[in-house]
């Protein structure tokens, strides 16, 4: 017989003081929910000497490995094992444990030492993206490795791998042979709040700064980085500006790739009509949002992006407002049909541009009022913490038989 109140122990290297936690809307909002629902949450996350730790959820934890100095490869280490004896020290006082892909190699002989005697914890991993590396090949090679090796790791040991679509799970599940049955998804959310917070006034002060009026204004918003469709989509409102369509492309974020785009504007004199703006505080870009008529997402199809879930196009679709994509299996999976979105035809400029013409011509035959129905349903903090407390409660209630039968297959695929 489980207990309604669950014991849930996070482990997440997520550096608060250098990132925003309310930001990581995949892991921290659910969380956040479950709380919310009675369950007593303990978020273990690094941070910065200076980090605050207080959180306002009540029966939600937040518990700070303070760094010495952030430096990406030691911080991380010094992070995993400090973060080795606060699991030893609450795995019995656990009914789960979720951990990202980082975590598992180090966490992963106390877990499988634990598991030979006791069925406590439920142990899940979230993957919320794959891997994604646009720095050198040492790096991209060192990062694939401790994927796969985390991937590997979870198979053997762990009773649930979350993922942020069916897509993404069915391409570790074959990459890795993943058991089917230890695979869920866990997507990307956006609370209800993120639309309601819009200031009017700050609106129309943006719409003015940024000359919108009289033009169709496009927004992408997010990373600026290589291989993302960006420069495709300046070099697309180019073509625009020579084929005299009334069009203006705001560009939201930050990232490597910022100057290279700025450079490109003042070359091609389209300041007037590609605006670079941020980075900005993420309360603001609600406003941005309500300020554009319609949001871009241009990602290429490669294997960086097929299977992801964006933010970017569920915080579009929570305020109601219509999309131009790019033709992916994420995206599909997210909108399907419904008359909320353009798919391109391409990622080229030429293809981007058409389709920005088409949306021009067409856009009275969108119903942006669907997105929202699309978040509600399905993409939302409290519909996934529902989820991910009944798969925690259908795990821990699992017969007695079937624990023991896994608990010899765990031992043997070990040997």
């Amino acid at each position: 017989m489980y207990r309604r109140n669950l014991r849930i122990l996070v482990v997440k290297y997520a550096v608060v003081g250098l990132t925003d936690l309310s930001r990581e809307s995949t892991t921290f909002k659910p969380l956040a929910a479950l709380a919310r629902r009675g369950h007593q949450v303990t978020f273990l996350a690094a941070a910065t000497p200076n980090s605050a730790g207080r959180r306002d959820v009540p029966r939600f934890k937040l518990e700070l490995i303070r760094l010495p100095k952030e430096f990406p490869v030691f911080s991380l280490i010094f992070f995993e094992f400090a973060a080795l004896w606060r699991v030893i020290r609450e795995i019995r006082h656990s009914d789960a444990i979720i951990l990202d892909y980082n975590s598992v190699p180090v966490l992963f002989p106390i877990l499988f030492l634990n598991r030979l005697f006791s069925r406590n914890p439920i142990l899940l991993l979230h993957i919320e993206t794959n891997v994604v590396v646009e720095g050198n090949t040492l790096r991209s090679l060192a990062v694939s490795f401790h994927d796969a090796l985390s991937m590997k790791l979870a198979s053997i040991l762990f009773d649930k791998i979350f993922f942020s679509s069916p897509m993404l799970a069915e391409f570790y599940r074959y990459a890795y042979r993943v058991s089917e049955s230890k695979i869920g998804v866990w997507p990307n959310v956006v609370e209800p709040e993120f639309a309601s917070s819009v200031d009017r006034t700050k609106v129309e002060l943006l719409r003015k700064e940024l000359g919108l009026s009289g033009r169709l204004a496009v927004l992408y918003h997010g990373w600026l980085s290589r291989g993302r469709g960006i420069i495709e989509l300046v070099e697309a409102f180019k073509l625009l500006k020579e084929e005299r369509v009334m069009a203006v492309l705001v560009l939201l974020g930050y990232g490597p790739q910022r100057e290279n785009i700025s450079k490109y504007v003042h070359a091609n004199s389209l300041d007037e009509i590609v605006k670079l703006r941020g980075p900005v505080d993420h309360t603001e870009v609600p406003n941005y949002i309500a300020a554009c008529d319609v949001g871009i997402v241009p990602l290429p199809d490669n294997i960086w992006w097929r299977y992801q879930c964006p933010i970017k196009v569920l915080e579009l679709l929570s305020m109601s407002k219509p999309l131009i994509v790019s033709d992916l299996p994420a995206h599909r999976w997210i909108i399907g049909n419904k008359p909320v979105a353009l798919y391109l035809k391409g990622t080229d400029p030429r293809s981007i541009a058409d389709g920005l013409r088409e949306f021009l011509h067409s856009r009275d035959k969108f119903d942006p009022g669907a997105g929202r129905t699309i978040i509600e349903e399905r993409f939302t903090p409290e519909r996934v913490a529902k989820y991910v407390e009944s798969q925690i409660i259908s795990l821990i209630a699992m017969p007695r038989e079937t624990l023991t039968l896994q608990k010899v297959d765990t031992a043997k695929r070990m040997g």
